[in-house]
């Protein structure tokens, strides 16, 4: 039983109207980077925005965007995710990412990883994404 609440918690976690969900990370090398994914929900009834996160698994983490610009592809930091109410924002592979940076250890398929989202409104939130491919 304790393992099935710790599951759903690990896929659904959510704070004053912000909902994450489907949360995973890429595995990635000690000193390397990663990518981290998710989807955001606002169920609340004000805008929110994240802007910042953080790990103990990483000394350096920031949101990106992937774009194209002269048939050429690249990625840019954006400071911040805004979510409106009732919005839905995916963190997906090719579109917005987290970079996680700078890994402290390799991250193996299966491992957990935790981090801490910072949001305007709805404060700190906690995930625990899966290394998975």
């Amino acid at each position: 039983m304790k393992f099935l609440i710790a599951a759903l918690l690990m896929l659904f976690v959510s704070g004053n109207g912000i909902v994450i969900k489907d949360q995973w990370v890429r595995p990635g090398a000690e000193k390397m980077s990663t990518a981290l994914y998710f989807t955001i929900e606002n169920e609340g009834d004000e805008t929110d925005t994240l802007y910042s996160i953080d790990s103990d698994a990483s000394n350096m983490i920031q949101m990106h965007e992937t774009y194209s610009k002269d048939d050429l592809m690249g990625m840019r930091e954006i400071g911040q995710i805004v979510i409106n109410p009732g919005e839905k924002v995916t963190l997906e592979p090719g579109g917005m990412h987290i970079m996680v940076m700078k890994l402290k250890k390799d991250l193996k398929i299966k491992d957990k990883v935790a981090f801490n989202l910072h949001f305007r409104k709805a404060g700190d939130i906690k995930i625990t994404a899966e290394v998975k491919e």
